[in-house]
């Protein structure tokens, strides 16, 4: 999502072997994570000699939470409590869960581009 948000204005298509060889992710597994993004109305699909993905939205409009349940359904649901004691453990995993969901709702797309272009910036 990072990369397809830093060609966001431009309206760019990025095809997969070019985002999995850029983040060295396997490629059958981007194509994998790819359609579950565009199921989820994350991502668009191009068709043709000019084809791949873009973002559905803009960048700033995409939280990571989103991103995140797209791909791995909702955040700590259900809650990692055991049976044998679960009214201890499960207030506390609630909130465990709503910070999380808060933290993710806060993150956009856009904050992830800008942290991953800051990551390839080599300072001299």
């Amino acid at each position: 999502m990072a990369e397809l948000a830093q060609h966001a204005r431009t309206q760019e298509t990025l095809p997969s072997c070019t985002i999995a060889e850029r983040r060295r992710i396997p490629e059958k597994y981007l194509v994998h994570i790819l359609l579950q993004l565009k199921r989820a109305g994350l991502v668009l699909s191009v068709r043709g000699k000019q084809g791949g993905y873009r973002l559905a939205r803009a960048p700033h409009e995409i939280s990571l939470r989103e991103v995140v349940e797209a791909v791995d359904g909702p955040i700590l649901d259900p809650l990692p409590v055991q049976e044998t004691n679960p009214d201890v453990l499960t207030p506390v995993w609630s909130r465990v869960a709503v910070s999380i969901g808060k933290a993710m709702d806060e993150t956009t797309v856009s904050d992830l581009a800008d942290e991953s272009a800051d990551t390839n910036m080599y300072y001299i």
